[in-house]
């Protein structure tokens, strides 16, 4: 027996040992590429239904905010009018305002005149108006009547809508996935506004979930540069 030969059964067994580790990592990722891919499956699942969903309640011009596939393409101007388009499908007009260091401003908006847009142009929290009470309790806030409402009283915002042809109008925030306002869609009536129903839930969380995709782009093309 050579002076090495007492070696060779220890050599052994971290061979052995090397081997099992081998194995096992492998199976472990096996094991992860089986759970991603059943996630990946039931999201999709989860899309297909949510779509189904959205079309039922709202049609083409609705379901495409929850197309990951048009949201994807989507520069922010085809976003911007798919927004529009899905939003008037349950409002005579519509303003869409974004929150900018605290203030929300107007990023898109249709059937409204200058001196409207002006007015409305920045709105905060503090503000006696549907948008500014929407921001500041995050919560959605719905006047049936403009020229009854107690918000809107001795206010000069009253005026505004009126001289727009808005009688009803119902604020809604936006939240991103994390919970936190990051817009509010405003959605307005000629007349007395009609009783709440599913197709506008499936408006605004549309559009939530289109915003908050559209953020997670531009964050991820911010980080790549």
């Amino acid at each position: 027996m050579s002076a090495s030969d007492p070696a060779r059964p220890s050599a052994g067994r971290d061979n052995s040992a090397l081997r099992l580790r081998h194995a096992a990592g492998k199976r472990d990722r096996i094991t992860a590429q089986l759970h991603q891919h059943l996630i990946d499956a039931e999201v999709h699942a989860t899309r297909r239904a949510l779509l189904r969903w959205a079309r039922r309640r709202g049609g083409n011009d609705v379901a495409v905010l929850f197309d990951r596939e048009f949201l994807a393409l989507a520069d922010p101007s085809s976003l911007t009018r798919a927004v529009l388009t899905a939003a008037l499908t349950v409002a005579d007009s519509c303003d869409l305002q974004l929150l900018d260091r605290d203030v929300l401003r107007i990023k898109a908006q249709h059937g409204f005149s200058p001196a409207f847009l002006g007015f409305f142009a920045t709105v905060d929290a503090s503000a006696s108006t549907a948008c500014g009470r929407a921001l500041a309790t995050g919560a959605p806030v719905v006047v049936d009547d403009v020229t009854r409402n107690p918000l809107f009283a001795g206010q000069a915002a009253l005026q505004v809508l009126r001289d727009a042809g808005s009688r009803a109008v119902a604020s809604y925030p936006l939240r991103g996935a994390d919970g936190v306002v990051q817009g509010v869609l405003s959605l307005h009536h000629r007349h007395l506004r009609p009783s709440h129903d599913l197709s506008v839930s499936v408006v605004t969380r549309g559009v939530a979930s289109a915003l908050t995709y559209l953020s997670g782009r531009a964050g991820q093309r911010r980080t790549a540069t």
